[in-house]
């Protein structure tokens, strides 16, 4: 009893020593009733705000089953009950609903779901189930069963469960035929999923929803147990998870969303700013309080993401300003071309070693888009820095890099069975396993490689009339390339059309699900073909397909084990932007600062330069005392070397925050008339 009395006495302590925090922060955590807008800037402590308003609810006798918190990641719901448990007690802490969206949803429907016709013994269908579901109903229907017709449909039901919409609503929505035939399809799925107990991720927000609306007295319910609601990352839900909120905060309206409008950089995900935008005429009486203290980044680099986020239109104003003094100038470094920019980065790198200080495990290289990442991945090997990829596979460990080097070992030896067995049916081209199991029975039989017999005529009696056709195409296209190859010197132009004419190039958009997943695929293929052309010119002279395989075998690092790969890697960091938010470093470098790379060209089709501009935000605020940001001159792009124009955000950014620098002068400032005069002719350029 003793001890427990003061274990309790030392959590109250922690909970109300507040005085460190600043005022607009200790006002959060004070004001726990009505509606609550919190507008955190970057790096502001919006983590440490959140944990204490909790702890401050709970001293304050609100029960802990009455308070629900929800955020999106797993991880990001982790650290949040970890750094609750260390300002109460573990029995309360049990108590307390805190986790994802869909968690959420998966509890109200495991206690509610018999209203909807399931049993509370549903089970939660994964991808491949929902694939096989939806390909038994297409095949049901005679609408085919390609894997790009089977991904569209799965992509359409999504939406529209996420748009809250019924497979009645989906018919209704258009006149064109492609929504009808959709309508029928998701109501045929969604009546399998039933019948089989079933309910698949998007149901997870979509039923409970369904589930309020049908049931007055269940919604009331949980109205009456979730009476204080806290939504963290709130510029990232979608139409479905911000309807969900609306719902449950009902008349007590105790809602508290924390978010920064100017990193909503997921709109391609389905994330809605306006819902962050809205959200005072959502809730009138809002609350808005903004946390502009910066505990992260230097002023010089703050002003110069202030200066370039206010001209976006649609946003709530706020302006970050930090302790941590003015700081060094943003550096702005030209390089010639994209071979050129990895030296100038792996010099800086070097450079500000010592220079700044910091380690390697303080740097990081951002970049927009995946591709990016391999020509920095050869140099920094080079270099003998280390370094580890985030968010996704290094450009050697890619499937469609994999796929099109395996493409291009065939060419090279006949004998590489391996590399055949790979690609033989990717894209689908209706070679299956039967065919593939004849053809490894006769391999066995003859002592044959599969090119030296597979389009032979004793072969290929083995096989249906309609395989034949398939298995002959496909080896017509391949001889004729081993010919392209042998006679035309320019390895380039000879794997751009060899990937063209067998089908390799299109077929991307039949294997990857979504037309993001796909231009990205597309533009990892497209430099995997510019790193030939920049191979040669590093070569001076043409380079055969052997040396480019060589390369690239050499560039892979065997030695290199999946053991290693679990090690803590303490090198410079490479990540895409989109997957740096939430992180910070000393030393940030932006790469690939050029129109049409970043801002990138599909966001300037689209119209879609507010977000790419938040995006741009969001890489510098990752800065805490060092930032440079690098473009190319020229750059090879779909075997073709161009000039590129600087980016339009250099343009944007303030005239005594930067500095333009060669890599000689890097830490040289540079005269302010130069930097004048280069930004008036940008701007005249972007007016």
């Amino acid at each position: 009893m003793y001890n427990s009395t003061i274990n309790y006495i030392i959590s109250v302590l922690k909970i109300m020593n507040i005085s460190h925090l600043n005022p607009q922060q200790q006002h959060v955590i004070r004001s726990v009733d009505g509606p609550l807008l919190v507008l955190a800037g970057a790096g502001s402590g919006k983590t440490t705000v959140i944990t204490h308003r909790i702890a401050w609810m709970l001293h304050h006798r609100i029960r802990p089953e009455n308070i629900l918190a929800v955020t999106f990641t797993n991880k990001a719901a982790k650290e949040m009950k970890e750094r609750i448990s260390k300002l109460t007690s573990s029995k309360i802490r049990r108590k307390l609903n805190v986790g994802t969206f869909h968690a959420f949803g998966c509890k109200i429907l495991r206690f509610n779901i018999q209203h909807l016709g399931y049993s509370q013994k549903f089970g939660i269908a994964d991808e491949g189930d929902q694939i096989g579901l939806i390909k038994q109903v297409a095949q049901d229907m005679d609408l085919g069963n390609q894997a790009h017709e089977i991904s569209f449909l799965r992509s359409g039901i999504s939406n529209a469960k996420n748009h809250l919409q019924s497979p009645e609503e989906v018919r209704d929505s258009s006149d064109l035929t492609w929504f009808k035939t959709l309508a029928v399809v998701y109501d045929r799925y969604q009546n399998m999923l039933q019948s089989m107990d079933l309910v698949d991720f998007d149901d997870l927000l979509y039923l409970p929803i369904r589930l309020w609306h049908d049931n007055e007295q269940i919604l009331e319910k949980h109205r009456q147990q979730f009476q204080y609601i806290l939504v963290d990352e709130y510029q990232d839900t979608n139409r479905v998870q911000a309807e969900m909120i609306n719902l449950l905060a009902g008349i007590h309206l105790n809602i508290c969303v924390v978010g920064d409008d100017d990193q909503s950089i997921y709109g391609w995900r389905g994330a809605e700013i306006k819902n962050i935008l809205n959200f005072p005429d959502r809730f009138p009486g809002t609350q808005i309080t903004k946390l502009e203290q910066n505990y992260r980044s230097t002023n010089t680099i703050l002003n110069a993401a202030n200066a370039v986020i206010k001209l976006n239109k649609d946003r709530h104003s706020k302006s970050l300003w930090s302790d941590a003094g003015r700081g060094e100038s943003v550096k702005i470094i030209t390089a010639d071309n994209e071979t050129h920019e990895t030296k100038i980065v792996t010099d800086l790198l070097k450079n500000s070693r010592f220079e700044t200080k910091n380690s390697y495990e303080n740097m990081a290289i951002l970049y927009r888009s995946n591709f990016q990442s391999r020509l920095f991945e050869i140099s920094l090997r080079k270099a003998q820095i280390p370094y580890r990829l985030i968010g996704s596979r290094s450009f050697y460990e890619r499937r469609e890099i994999r796929d099109a080097l395996a493409y291009l070992k065939i060419i090279h030896r006949g004998k590489d069975d391996l590399s055949l067995l790979r690609i033989l049916n990717v894209p689908a081209r209706g070679i299956g396993d039967k065919t593939v199991d004849k053809m490894k029975l006769y391999r066995e039989q003859t002592g044959k490689h599969f090119l030296n017999f597979i389009d032979s005529p004793d072969f290929l009696n083995l096989l249906n009339e309609s395989t034949q056709e398939k298995v002959k195409n496909f080896t017509t296209k391949y001889r004729y390339a081993v010919d392209q190859f042998n006679q035309n010197v320019n390895l380039a132009d000879n794997i751009k059309k060899y990937f063209g004419n067998i089908g390799y190039l299109d077929g991307l958009k039949t294997i990857y699900k979504n037309t993001d997943d796909y231009e990205s695929r597309f533009e990892n293929v497209m430099e995997l073909i510019n790193s030939a052309v920049l191979l040669s010119q590093s070569s001076e002279g043409n380079i055969s397909l052997q040396e480019f395989l060589e390369s690239y075998s050499l560039a892979e690092d065997p030695a290199r084990t999946e053991k290693d790969d679990k090690k803590e890697n303490h090198g410079v960091t490479l990540m895409t932007i989109h997957a740096a938010k939430g992180t910070e470093f000393p030393v940030v470098i932006v790469v690939g600062l050029e129109q049409n790379l970043f801002p990138h060209e599909r966001s300037l089709a689209d119209q879609q330069i507010e977000e790419e501009r938040r995006l741009f935000y969001v890489a510098l605020t990752r800065a805490k005392t060092h930032l440079y940001l690098t473009r190319a001159r020229s750059r090879v792009k779909y075997n073709t070397k161009s000039h590129t124009y600087p980016s339009q955000f250099i343009s944007e950014l303030p005239e005594d925050s930067i500095e333009f620098s060669t890599l000689n002068e890097l830490f040289k400032p540079a005269e302010a008339d130069d930097v004048d005069s280069i930004l008036a002719q940008m701007r005249e350029r972007f007016a």
